[in-house]
């Protein structure tokens, strides 16, 4: 089961800090005084609880490289593979047991290919929910809860974009649930994204979404 999430996966500086440190990927980190970590990138700040798995740069392909099935053939193969594609993976983080799942996602924003015109992020973040949601549907699940709409958070109006996903046509089954809030940042489209696979994942998972902030 944990691994419905990693595989769907694969689709944020105070007083107080006692150790600070940033990497080429632009993320910046910092261990809090209550051993959470902050990390700071495109102008927002996330805080991490303290018993959280955080990888931030680098070592986010290092992670995804050695718990993924993709067939590259190393850690670099595989962020270059994302960067030749105008996508780099910024953070990512999950809980004690793995049934919570945080990603932020920097994608370049370019053309689109038939009709030559530029995204804006609404068209961009709706195209992503629309997917999501068909694609699960296609394959025999049930959606429950879906939502889509603009949102501000950390100063940034973005969208935002909610469902959950049940094996039941009743949607008493939770199999996974997920969020994405997308806003444009710097010539981007910025993602940051949640999954979880109970509510005691969700309330965690909704905790952080909360304290997100301006950087």
């Amino acid at each position: 089961m944990k691994k419905i999430i990693a595989a769907a996966a694969a689709v944020i500086l105070t007083a107080g800090l006692t150790a600070c440190s940033g990497d080429s990927s632009g993320v910046s980190s910092a261990v809090l005084a209550d051993s959470q970590t902050a990390l700071t990138t495109q102008d927002i700040r996330i805080t991490i609880p303290p018993d959280w798995e955080v990888y931030s740069g680098k070592q986010v392909y290092k992670y995804l490289y050695e718990n993924s099935d993709e067939g590259f053939d190393s850690a670099d193969d595989l962020q270059k593979s994302y960067e030749d594609s105008g996508t780099s993976r910024l953070i990512y983080a999950m809980n004690k047991d793995k049934t919570a799942v945080l990603s932020l996602t920097a994608l370049e924003i370019t053309t689109d290919e038939t009709t030559g015109e530029r995204l804006t992020v609404e068209e961009y973040a709706r195209q992503n929910h629309d997917t999501g949601v068909f694609s699960y549907q296609a394959s025999g699940m049930f959606i429950r809860n879906s939502s889509f709409g603009e949102e501000t958070a950390a100063g940034k109006t973005g969208f935002m974009s909610h469902y959950e996903v049940c094996t039941d046509e009743d949607v008493s089954t939770l199999l996974m649930g997920q969020s994405e809030f997308i806003y444009e940042n710097n010539g981007k489209f910025c993602s940051l994204q949640v999954y979880y696979q109970s509510e005691d994942a969700a309330a965690e998972t909704d905790s952080i979404l909360a304290g997100v902030s301006a950087e």
